[in-house]
């Protein structure tokens, strides 16, 4: 909900609906000053939000934590499906700039890059962020042959730089054990079955408590935390099918019952399977 004491220069984006399903897309681009708080409820808006500060000076206000806003090599990504404000300084004005974007898997990216932990970036390169913006802005404007791919691809560039920031894609030091490579080559080949931590074990070929320690020291979790992540996952893609009813994942996931998925999917993600789908409709 925009402040009364604001002004925008945005460009809105209606995706096309193969872009919404396959591809990063662009909601909103562009440049806004604002001259008073501005506050967002959670899932007014859907997707994401990259911003950088052009102008003046403030605060971010948002669930990960309370930051200031100030020209430099920062960005912030804010996860629309929490509550924040945007607040400028005491008698001074705060322009942002940045995009609202989309697209599958979008939740992974959050837990992966810890966004849910915080927000902010720092850039080494900041003049690539700049490079992203322009980018961006001819696509949607011009909209030439095969933009929306285009588009995907720029955004999946400028998440590749979030990555590396946090040094999330240095390769491993060692190998996986073997067990463990299939135990998770087993999830991957069929993600919908209700595995258990014994079962994997014998697909492992050894001990369970052999398992839970080989996936500690690989630093993967426990064993039962990798099960849930996998069904997690599956869970949002099946969710994002508009065709299935949450019963119907629920069923391909082999829950019980829709009550136990609805009651598994708000553990671990803090929403309703409904809520969810409402966060990925623009």
């Amino acid at each position: 909900m925009a402040s009364s004491g604001s002004s925008s220069n945005l460009i809105f984006v209606e995706p096309s609906p193969i872009a919404r399903r396959l591809l990063w897309h662009v909601f909103s681009i562009g440049s806004r000053r604002l001259e008073l708080p501005d506050h967002h409820e959670r899932f007014e808006k859907p997707g994401a939000h990259l911003f950088w500060v052009q102008s003046g000076e403030g605060e971010l206000e948002h669930e990960t934590g309370r930051f200031a806003l100030k020209r430099g090599r920062k960005v912030w990504l804010v996860d629309m499906s929490k509550p924040r404000t945007y607040i400028p300084a005491p008698k001074r004005h705060l322009t942002i700039a940045g995009f609202r974007f989309g697209g599958p898997g979008l939740e992974f990216w959050h837990e992966e890059i810890r966004g849910d932990e915080n927000s902010e970036f720092t850039l080494d390169d900041f003049g690539f962020v700049k490079r992203t913006q322009s980018e961006l802005l001819r696509l949607v404007k011009r909209k030439p042959t095969g933009w929306e791919w285009q588009v995907h691809v720029v955004i999946t560039n400028m998440l590749g730089k979030l990555l590396m920031s946090r040094n999330l894609l240095v390769s491993p030091q060692a190998e996986l054990p073997a067990p463990v490579v299939r135990v998770l080559n087993a999830i991957s080949a069929n993600p919908l079955r209700d595995w258990k931590a014994k079962e994997l074990a014998a697909v492992g070929k050894v001990s369970y408590s052999g398992l839970r320690a080989l996936f500690q020291q690989a630093g993967q979790g426990t064993v039962h935390e990798h099960i849930q992540r996998a069904r997690l996952d599956q869970a949002r893609f099946l969710l994002a099918d508009k065709r299935l009813s949450v019963k119907d994942v629920a069923a391909q996931l082999n829950f019980s019952s829709e009550f136990y998925f609805s009651h598994f999917f708000r553990h671990h993600t803090g929403m309703t399977p409904t809520e969810f789908r409402q966060h990925l409709k623009g």
